[in-house]
């Protein structure tokens, strides 16, 4: 069972981006279904995939960003600025946790990935989805 739904209502229609948004889901529902309580599970989950994850987002943002820079997206500044604002919170937060300044609660961190992600898609990359269709068709 999946937790977080990747529906055709997120569908950008450039294939490169959608891919990579339902490769974000599919993470975070990998991540809820490790939720399990035991720290020691937990704590190894996130030690093998938080850093191969963050590497992910970095990239799947620069690809955003490199389709949206083609146009005149008016919104591009502000659409990369949440990019940043996301990576930044997401790094602290890591280093916060690997550092032993907060407790590793992984039912957390999931949960503000996908608020952060998932409100990021909603309010950004759809309002932007002409922008994505040029940008990608212009070589």
């Amino acid at each position: 069972m999946d937790f977080v739904e990747f529906g055709y209502e997120y569908l950008l229609n450039v294939p490169v981006l959608d891919k990579q948004h339902k490769e974000l889901v599919k993470r975070l529902n990998n991540a809820i279904k490790h939720c399990t309580g035991k720290s020691n599970d937990e704590k190894k989950f996130y030690e093998k995939n938080t850093t191969k994850s963050i590497i992910f987002l970095k990239n799947h943002f620069m690809t955003e960003e490199k389709i949206l820079h083609k146009t005149k997206y008016e919104n591009f500044g502000n659409h990369v600025s949440d990019h940043k604002k996301i990576l930044e919170d997401l790094i602290n937060m890591n280093d916060d946790i690997k550092n032993n300044k907060v407790e590793l609660n992984l039912f957390h961190v999931t949960a503000f990935i996908k608020e952060a992600v998932m409100k990021h898609i909603k309010t950004y990359d759809l309002s932007a989805k002409k922008y994505f269709t040029e940008g990608n068709e212009i070589k």
